[in-house]
């Protein structure tokens, strides 16, 4: 099965934020930040990559849609003296491009990275092949 297009992607995920938050659909540019521009939380984020689920069939468990809701900060693996492992981000800057140009990416910062786009590039990140 090949990954949808852009635009396809980015309409599913539209719809998958819309209906979670309860925000408009036009609000959401790619560059709209989940948490710092429409105030969602950690269940948020699982709700919303559970609607991805369901629209895509994509298993979020294993890829990278459901990375973020299962890192465990209190790892030493994914924080280390407040700040995200180096590892980590090499594997997050793909998904998150803003990361790279932070000088200390703690985990708030790391969600603030969490944008409509980020969430569309762990969707085809994460689309069977």
């Amino acid at each position: 099965m090949s990954v949808p297009d852009t635009d396809v992607v980015l309409a599913t995920v539209r719809r998958c934020v819309s209906q979670s938050l309860a925000v408009p659909e036009e609000r959401l540019l790619p560059e709209t930040r989940l948490i710092d521009d429409l105030g969602a939380d950690s269940l948020d984020v699982v709700d919303i990559v559970f609607l991805l689920e369901e629209q895509t069939g994509v298993k979020a468990r294993s890829t990278e849609l459901g990375f973020l809701t299962r890192l465990d900060f209190s790892s030493p693996e994914v924080v280390r003296e407040g700040r995200i492992h180096p590892d980590l981000l090499g594997r997050l800057e793909p998904l998150m491009p803003g990361l790279s140009a932070e000088e200390e990416v703690t985990p708030r910062v790391l969600f603030s990275h969490l944008t409509v786009e980020a969430v569309c590039r762990m969707v085809r990140a994460s689309w069977p092949s």
